[in-house]
């Protein structure tokens, strides 16, 4: 692997699985997002994931069970997908990131969860277009 292959995200991208849960380090050039690091799951489909692609798509976790109660979001137990304590899907922040910003891998969520979490995406993504 040459110097410019090492900058390059792509080329180190790691293969991952929608499902996969990570610790990921904020962006400092988001300002909106929480400044600690958070866990995300991993809902972009395999397809993407297993391919060249260097990028992921995540949704974002909270341990503030109030979030629950928001349209669409997703609860989960203490144990779920590796996770030490209840978290909750927040639906409505998803992030688009290069693998290499991906951190330790905490575990797997259940593919009934991911279909639970993508129909929250969906209910999320209808609002934006069933105006009347």
């Amino acid at each position: 692997m040459d110097r410019d292959d090492q900058a390059n995200p792509h080329v180190l991208a790691r293969v991952v699985n929608q499902g996969d849960v990570f610790w990921i380090e904020p962006d400092p050039s988001r300002g909106s997002v929480p400044g600690v690091a958070h866990p995300h799951v991993v809902v972009q489909d395999d397809v993407f994931n297993h391919s060249r692609i260097g990028t992921v798509v995540v949704c974002a976790l909270s341990s503030n069970p109030a979030r629950a109660g928001e349209p669409g979001n997703v609860a989960l137990e203490a144990g779920e997908g590796g996770l030490a304590k209840r978290s909750v899907v927040v639906v409505s922040q998803v992030s688009s990131l290069y693998k290499a910003r991906l951190g330790e891998h905490i575990g797997v969520l259940s593919p009934q969860r991911v279909a639970q979490i993508l129909a929250g995406m969906r209910f999320l993504q209808a609002s934006f277009f069933d105006r009347r």
